[in-house]
């Protein structure tokens, strides 16, 4: 089994940083709570301490999640720009700033913040969290930025904490965001978040955004008022054209169509109605960025996905959800973490391009899946490990030749 005793090597640059944020006992737990997490196929404390060598008891290990002094957001985003910095290209000064949520079901009942909810995956009611996640995208590249933990107003008043609706934990993030002047901002969120919350978070630091409408809104156009969805299917039929789109992987044909008017509580916009080949539904792409063109909208949005797969990436293999404990700190630190496990494996995914010049050739990057990224990480330590036994056995052939065996 392979066990963790240091950091390796090609990981020094990326936990230098938050060693200086933190005391040398916090930066102790940090790294190898993060490396274990990289390696683990689960996150509870249990199977992260089974792969820490020489470590103190899992209650230690829970007593730093909930006890510990320091601050998990601000290591979190200092990682992030850390990140962001090391891909800086001249040419591309467009950042994504994209807002999701998602939920993680437990039975727990006595675990802080646990709440009934509609759990939409499986299209049941269940008790469990929803998290909102915040991460930028930049030349191809998902970096999480933030992890906000949703609490009801009946528990916000238990654990003597301030009310946060969705939207405004999304319209906080945005607001304290602090980025680089350099880049160009555009926010990406979906419906739920396209509110004057949001929308006002977004122009208060003018930023651009785009969202999907809901089809029920109601869209003024010349003082007539139209339901987006009728109005956008009887435009894109009269109207539409045919225009070749880049996904994040693929080009792919749409119909489009663009309107600019007004929504109730936002103000004027402009709407791109989108039609993929071969399907029936549309969508109702919004933005105030009126002089954009219709490609370019429908292309930045399509960038929105990152963020699923993030998602998607951390609940399949690092654990978002694996959490069980009970504290409401040692929660959002658990999620962070995640987080951080999630940017280490892309700053490996990132030196490997580095390695092959593709990070000052390209403009897009294309990193290798998180399951790779954890295989080459594995590689590593197990190699740190076979020159831990070589260095202080006395039967070095006996060793070399199972090294030699190992290897084939």
């Amino acid at each position: 089994m392979i066990t963790i005793g240091r950091i390796p090597k090609k990981l020094h640059g990326f936990f230098r940083p938050v060693k200086k944020q933190v005391s040398e006992h916090v930066y102790d737990y940090f790294w190898s709570f993060v490396l274990a997490m990289c390696l683990s196929h689960g996150s509870t404390i249990d199977k992260l301490v089974k792969l820490l060598r020489n470590s103190p008891h899992r209650t230690n290990h829970g007593e730093f999640l909930w006890r510990s002094n320091w601050g998990e957001s601000a290591v979190m985003q200092q990682i992030a720009l850390d990140l962001l910095c090391s891909l800086l290209h001249k040419k591309d000064r467009n950042l994504f700033f994209i807002i999701d949520d998602t939920q993680t079901l437990k039975r727990a009942k006595k675990m802080d913040a646990v709440g009934k909810l509609f759990h939409h995956a499986s299209g049941k009611y269940g008790t469990g969290h929803t998290i909102v996640k915040v991460c930028l995208y930049y030349r191809g590249v998902t970096i999480p930025w933030a992890s906000l933990l949703y609490v009801k107003q009946e528990h916000a008043r238990k654990l003597k904490l301030e009310f946060w609706k969705l939207t405004q934990l999304a319209g906080q993030a945005i607001r304290q965001a602090v980025l680089p002047d350099h880049f160009k901002i555009t926010v990406l969120f979906d419906a739920f978040y396209l509110c004057p919350e949001v929308v006002n978070a977004c122009k208060e630091r003018n930023w651009r955004y785009i969202s999907v409408g809901a089809p029920n809104r109601c869209f003024k156009v010349k003082s007539q008022s139209y339901k987006l969805g009728k109005y956008g299917r009887n435009v894109l039929n009269n109207s539409g054209q045919w225009c070749n789109v880049a996904g994040l992987r693929k080009t792919k044909t749409y119909r489009l169509a663009e309107r600019i008017g007004r929504l109730n509580k936002l103000g004027e916009v402009k709407i791109v109605f989108s039609r993929r080949r071969g399907d029936k539904k549309h969508i109702a792409l919004v933005t105030d960025d009126l002089r954009a063109s219709m490609e370019k909208i429908v292309a930045d949005y399509l960038k929105r996905w990152a963020i699923e797969m993030l998602i998607k990436d951390e609940k399949q293999h690092l654990g978002l959800g694996d959490y069980r404990v009970l504290r409401y700190q040692a929660v959002v630190r658990h999620l962070h973490l995640v987080d951080c496990a999630y940017a280490c494996l892309t700053h490996l995914g990132v030196q490997a391009q580095r390695a092959q010049g593709h990070t000052k050739k390209n403009r897009v990057l294309r990193l290798e899946p998180i399951s790779k990224l954890k295989e080459s990480l594995c590689q590593m330590v197990w190699q740190d490990n076979i020159k831990d036994v070589v260095k202080y056995s006395h039967e070095k052939p006996v060793i070399r030749r199972l090294e030699k065996l190992l290897a084939a």
